[in-house]
């Protein structure tokens, strides 16, 4: 399942680290850190937002237990059964052809996110690689996505690698 805790740590060396251990420890497989130090709640603490898979809800009960040992004040929990996953690559002139278009594109698909996406730029007038993570409810979802991703692909003129890594 898919895990987001959001906390408040202490404003002091080693906070984040001390809160990630137990995360690892657990089991989880951690997909998102923001860390947001310069905005300080008001009583001065840093917003820590953890996104990870784990295998069961005993295990987030275990890393929520040890967070809150460890002193981390959590201030929201949530969980989701695990989406369907698949990462694709696109390559080519990807900032030029518009990669805003490209994710509302992809986000305005019923039950379909694009969750992550790295993007490597390359020298001016070279290509770029972007490797996306799109996330849906269903298999169907993801399916749509890879081929609407398959069509904007063509439309723009990019190479799509797709189905690099399909989780469900």
């Amino acid at each position: 399942m898919r895990a987001r805790i959001e906390m408040e740590l202490e404003d002091v060396p080693g906070q984040l680290v001390k809160v990630i251990d137990p995360i690892s420890r657990f089991g989880a497989n951690i997909q998102s850190v923001v860390h947001q130090r310069e905005k300080k709640t008001p009583l001065g603490r840093v917003p820590v937002t953890v996104i990870f898979d784990v295998d069961d809800k005993e295990k987030l009960d275990r890393i929520v237990g040890s967070l809150k040992e460890l002193g981390a004040h959590i201030t929201r929990i949530g969980e989701k059964e695990a989406a369907f996953r698949d990462v694709a690559l696109l390559v080519g002139h990807i900032v030029h052809t518009d990669i805003q278009d490209t994710v509302d594109r992809l986000n305005s698909l019923h039950g379909v996110r694009l969750s992550d996406l790295s993007l490597s730029v390359g020298k001016p007038g070279e290509d770029s690689a972007a490797r996306v993570v799109i996330e849906a409810t269903d298999e169907n979802g993801i399916k749509a996505a890879l081929s609407e991703l398959g069509k904007l692909a063509e439309e723009k003129g990019l190479l799509t690698i797709k189905s690099l890594g399909a989780h469900g």
